[in-house]
C-alpha cells in the first residue's frame, strides 16, 4: 500500500472520528437539562417570531446556554418555520431538543375549554372569565361587524351579536388570545361543520332564522326524536301564526330557572308569549344535532308538547289535551 493512500486512510479515519465526535458532542448538548437546579419560567413566543429570533432571546433570558445549537436543532430538524406562537412553561429539567419541541408542538400553556350544546353568551362568557381568557363583558358586548367574509353571517341583522354562532365544541386557546381571535375561531368551527348544512336550508329562511330556531329546540329537549317532532310543532305554530310559547325564551329574559305567570307578560321581543314569531334572536348557542332536527323536521298530528318531571315529552293534539297533560304531570310533580 502507498504511503499516499495510507494518509488518504488516516485523514478519512480522523475526519470520521471527528465528525461521529462532533455528532456525539452536539447530541449531548441539546440533550442535557439546562437549568437542572433553576425554576420553572414561561417563555413567549410571538406571532410569526423566527427560530434565530427565539433562540437568541431563550439565551439572552437564561433559558439555554447557547442559541446556536438551539438554532441548528430546528434547521437540522426540518422544523424551523413550525415554531408556534403561544405562552411556554420551560421546565428546570428541560434540554435544548425539550423546549424546542414543546414550541414544535405549540401546545404547551394552552387552554382547553369544552363548550357544551345550548350554554347562553353570558354563560359561555362566564365559563372564558373563569379560564382568565377575558374580562367581563367582552364577549356579551362584542359586535361581529369585522366578520362579514364569514358564509354564516351573510344575512345576520346589523346589530346581532355572538349569540347563535358560537359554536359547541373543544378548543385549545392560547392564553394570550384577545376575543378576536376566540371569536373567530369559532365562527371558524360553525363554519366547517355546519356551513354545509346550513347552506341545505329552504330559500325561503335565513341562517338566522335557523339558528334561532335551533337555539330554542336546544334548550327544550335532549333525544333527538323528539328534537325534530318539537322542530315540526314549532315551524307549525309559525307558518299558522301561533305563538310559540316556548318557555325556554322566558328562561333567558329572566335568568332564572322558575317561570312564574307574570313572566308571560314580559315587554321582551324573546317573549314568545306576547309576540308571535320568532324571538329577536337565538337564546344558546345550538349543536349539529339541534340545527339538523330544524333543518328536518317532522310532521305530525300535534301543535303542542309538554316536557315531563321524567324527561319524557308528552304531546297533544288539541289545547284541552294539553292542558290536562299539564295538570297531570304538574300534579304529579308538586306531589314529589
Amino acid at each position: 500500500m502507498s504511503i499516499l493512500r495510507k494518509l488518504s486512510i488516516f485523514f478519512l479515519i480522523v475526519i470520521g472520528s471527528a465528525f461521529m465526535t462532533a455528532i456525539l458532542f452536539f447530541w449531548l448538548v441539546i440533550k442535557t437539562p439546562q437549568d437542572p437546579l433553576g425554576q420553572s419560567r414561561v417563555f413567549k413566543v410571538e406571532p410569526g417570531e423566527s427560530a434565530q429570533s427565539i433562540a437568541l432571546r431563550l439565551e439572552r433570558g437564561g433559558i439555554i446556554r447557547n442559541a446556536f445549537y438551539f438554532r441548528l436543532y430546528t434547521l437540522l430538524s426540518l422544523r424551523h418555520q413550525a415554531l408556534k406562537r403561544g405562552e411556554y412553561d420551560i421546565g428546570p429539567q428541560f434540554s435544548i431538543r425539550d423546549i424546542a419541541d414543546t414550541i414544535f408542538q405549540g401546545r404547551a400553556n394552552e387552554v382547553r375549554i369544552t363548550l357544551p350544546e345550548g350554554l347562553n353568551l353570558k354563560e359561555i362568557e362566564n365559563l372564558f372569565i373563569s379560564n382568565g381568557l377575558l374580562q367581563k363583558g367582552e364577549l356579551e358586548n362584542y359586535s361581529l361587524r369585522d366578520f362579514a367574509a364569514f358564509t354564516v353571517l351573510k344575512d345576520k341583522p346589523f346589530n346581532a351579536g355572538p349569540e347563535g354562532y358560537l359554536f359547541p365544541d373543544t378548543y385549545n386557546f392560547y392564553k394570550d388570545s384577545s376575543v378576536d381571535d376566540i371569536v373567530r375561531k369559532m365562527l371558524s368551527t360553525l363554519d366547517a361543520k355546519a356551513g354545509s348544512l346550513l347552506a341545505s336550508r329552504p330559500k325561503d329562511r335565513t341562517i338566522f332564522q335557523i339558528l334561532t330556531m335551533a337555539s330554542l329546540i336546544e334548550k327544550e329537549t335532549k333525544n333527538d326524536p323528539d328534537r325534530q317532532m318539537v322542530s315540526g310543532i314549532l315551524w307549525k305554530r309559525l307558518e299558522a301564526g301561533m305563538p310559540l310559547q316556548v318557555d325556554a325564551t322566558l328562561i333567558y329574559i329572566t335568568g332564572r330557572r322558575e317561570i312564574y305567570e307574570e313572566d308571560k307578560k314580559i315587554q321582551s321581543l324573546y317573549n314568545t308569549y306576547m309576540y308571535r314569531g320568532l324571538p329577536k334572536g337565538p337564546i344558546s348557542n345550538p349543536g349539529l344535532a339541534a340545527i339538523t332536527s330544524v333543518l328536518n323536521p317532522k310532521d305530525s298530528p300535534y301543535w303542542y308538547y309538554l316536557n315531563s318531571p321524567d324527561g319524557k315529552t308528552i304531546y297533544s293534539i288539541t289545547l284541552e289535551q294539553h292542558n290536562r297533560a299539564k295538570a297531570i304531570y304538574l300534579r304529579a310533580s308538586s306531589k314529589n
